[in-house]
């Protein structure tokens, strides 16, 4: 029985669950982001540790997590075709979006290269539990194609926009220096982990190749170790100072992701007819906060890693009151 056929108290008091539910999803994110604040401002852990975990996180741990996701993913496009166009249109908006905040918010071209992605990349773990407590095997497995699709597209454009205005700052800061910018937002893109994985999962999937149980567990562990320990190094990584030097940045940030960017897909789906189910994945991913892995990307690749970790940060806890409302809104 879909929500909508259910009596109004019964769907009331599922919602409130419901709701409560995905506080519950998001504050485990809040607190391990707390932990490495904690590690890093209490404990003494130096910033040469946070260095070395940044770049094992981006090289070694959060690669096959994308690998695994993208090459298992069940691809049905004949059935799915219609949610997969509307669901990535929609998103492709959200990008212009994010494009658009420098046009809001004055602040460095560095930066606002930094925060981008945060307007249009997302938190995986997250998405698969509330798409599969609110639409089952069904939901989680549009949203898993959806991942597919929609990972190697977001890691492309924030890769490129990233590496480009790294390049223009570096190419400025080096007096009589000549950088092709083209040349190294190329290099970047092409030698980036995260765009090398999920490139290779897309052609397993495709290809239909079985990855072998032990590695596909292998990599899984690698995967999972990765969630945990981006969060942390977001926490190592925020900065009072930035929080208060970027607050219009952030604030325009978490409107953007949060409520701009799900209003977005609603429209979408209401505009191209999606089917309930679809339509709430399209919603629920657009919902999400942005992925803990921006913060990593971002350090490793030299960009404006603090105000990276405070817009995450930010949207993580602002999350925790916008993503129950759409939930809610889903059960209306």
């Amino acid at each position: 029985m879909h929500p909508q056929d259910r009596p109004i108290n019964t769907v009331n008091a599922l919602g409130s669950a419901r709701a409560m539910e995905s506080v519950l999803l998001i504050l485990p994110d809040f607190l391990v982001i707390l932990l490495g604040l904690f590690l890093a401002r209490k404990l003494d852990y130096p910033r040469a540790f946070w260095d070395k975990a940044e770049k094992l996180v981006f090289y070694v741990l959060f690669p096959p997590l994308l690998f695994n996701s993208v090459s298992s993913a069940s691809i049905g496009l004949s059935s799915a075709s219609k949610f997969l166009t509307v669901a990535v249109t929609g998103m492709l908006i959200a990008v212009l979006v994010a494009w658009c905040v420098r046009y809001v918010v004055k602040d460095s071209d560095w930066t606002h290269a930094s925060v981008f992605q945060c307007g249009f990349r997302f938190n995986t773990y997250i998405g698969f539990a509330v798409a599969s407590r609110l639409y089952g095997d069904e939901g989680t497995s549009l949203l898993a194609l959806l991942i597919a699709f929609w990972v190697p597209i977001s890691n492309a454009i924030a890769v490129s926009v990233l590496a480009a205005a790294v390049a223009r700052k570096e190419a400025g800061a080096q007096a009589g220096a000549r950088t092709n910018v083209f040349a190294s937002t190329v290099k970047a893109v092409v030698r980036n982990p995260l765009i090398i994985a999920t490139v290779l999962g897309l052609i397993v999937n495709v290809s239909g190749f079985k990855v072998p149980q032990t590695a596909h567990i292998f990599l899984a562990d690698l995967g999972n170790a990765s969630l945990a320990m981006g969060l942390l190094c977001i926490g190592a990584g925020l900065r009072t100072e930035d929080f208060r030097a970027h607050m219009p940045l952030i604030a325009a940030s978490c409107v953007d992701r949060l409520l701009l960017v799900p209003l977005i897909a609603w429209g979408m789906g209401v505009a191209f007819g999606l089917s309930p189910v679809e339509a709430g994945v399209a919603i629920v991913f657009a919902a999400l906060p942005t992925a803990q892995s921006c913060y990593v990307m971002t350090a490793s690749m030299r960009g404006d890693a603090g105000a990276v970790a405070n817009v995450t940060t930010a949207q993580t806890l602002a999350a925790m009151a916008t993503l129950p409302f759409w939930l809610a809104f889903l059960l209306l």
